[in-house]
């Protein structure tokens, strides 16, 4: 076997590895980043963790951009807002990778009461010297669609 196809064999499991390690180490820090939420409150969750060209992209609103706009935009938030990624993808030099997962919102503050709303996000996480923070947040509420009336 040429030794070319050693070596790209050992390159292209190095960067799954590394792609593997970026998504393990993405939704550990995203659920890091859903405790102190909880923890800290909703605001505070969203700067500490905001890179400093951080956007979040939310519906009939303009992008909101950096930490500093971001615990405005919550600033006031109560109660609790959690929420657990799913899985996720990342690029094969691991310094890049995006979490998706469920998120509700309890008015009350209590995670074992009813949510008023559930949903589901996407955040793109980047690696640098202050390690992973999120670049893009963004999500989705479900619909409350009412059942169809039998006919």
């Amino acid at each position: 076997m040429p030794i070319s196809f050693v070596f790209a064999g050992a390159l292209a499991l190095s960067m799954m590895q590394n792609a593997d390690v970026a998504v393990a180490q993405a939704m550990r820090t995203d659920r890091e980043f859903a405790a102190y939420a909880a923890e800290n409150g909703i605001a505070a969750g969203f700067r500490l963790y905001a890179a400093d060209d951080a956007r979040l992209i939310q519906p009939n609103i303009d992008d909101i951009v950096g930490p500093d706009a971001i615990y405005s935009s919550r600033e006031g938030a109560t109660g609790l807002l959690h929420w657990e990624p799913r899985g996720g993808y990342a690029g094969d030099a691991g310094d890049f990778a995006v979490t998706y997962g469920d998120w509700s919102y309890h008015p009350d503050g209590n995670r074992d009461t009813a949510p008023a709303v559930t949903g589901n996000y996407v955040s793109a996480w980047r690696l640098g010297p202050e390690g992973w923070q999120y670049v893009l947040d963004t999500g989705v509420s479900n619909s409350r669609e009412t059942p169809a009336a039998e006919e």
